[in-house]
């Protein structure tokens, strides 16, 4: 039982080393989406557009759900898109709404986070790149025709794939309890490695991790 009771509190200090790995790197995501930030509001306020438009984007995907900062990123990244737009500096305003559009999406996994500023900045660049000079394949077609079809491209972007997306879950959780398995059955009261059972939980563990990394190349 004293074996037994050890093996448990080991798997509890791995299963509290993976909690605390991932809040050590929420912590350092959204303490650098406020990094990037403030140093973008200075920027912005100095008059550097280009430089704040960078940080903006920097700051924007440093995704993490909840956090206030990356949503304040994309907003003023609406703000400088809608001032160039204004202003008639269509290269500015496209690459702060490009900007939303690309942060949006790195930040994907099996859902597709803030869809209404994404689609927002879709209509934009849409409208925007329907202004650009026509090329000869498009002669003839009007503006909202070339903004339709602009936006009709905008819009296919792949989701994420779902069936792999559930493999990478899938495989983190397999690899997780395989390690709480391993821990807790492979060794014995006395601390040695119970070799069948060492065996049978060590492939369980690369299997997991082998799906894991399968599921992340093809989500």
């Amino acid at each position: 039982m004293t074996g037994r009771a050890g093996a448990v509190r080991t798997g509890l200090r791995v299963l509290a080393f993976v909690a605390l790995g991932f809040g050590v790197l929420a912590v350092r995501v959204v303490y650098s989406a406020q990094t990037e930030l403030a140093a973008a509001d200075a920027a912005s306020q100095a008059g550097e557009a280009d430089l704040a438009l960078a940080r903006y984007r920097r700051a924007a995907r440093y995704y993490l759900p909840g956090s206030p900062y990356h949503v304040r990123a994309l907003d003023r990244l609406a703000e400088l898109g809608r001032t160039a737009e204004a202003a008639g500096d269509t290269a500015r305003a496209l690459s702060a709404y490009r900007s939303i559009r690309g942060s949006i999406l790195a930040a994907r996994s099996f859902y597709v986070p803030e869809q209404l500023r994404l689609s927002a900045a879709d209509r934009h660049i849409a409208t925007l790149m329907a202004e650009q000079e026509i090329p000869g394949m498009d002669a003839g077609k009007s503006k909202a025709q070339l903004r339709a079809e602009h936006l009709a491209l905008l819009e296919a972007s792949p989701d994420p794939n779902l069936l792999w997306t559930v493999v990478l879950l899938a495989g983190f959780a397999a690899f997780v309890l395989g390690t709480f398995a391993f821990s807790a059955r492979a060794i014995d009261e006395n601390d040695r490695l119970v070799r069948k059972e060492a065996w049978r939980w060590g492939a369980v563990i690369a299997a997991a991790f082998g799906l894991f990394a399968l599921g992340l190349s093809f989500a």
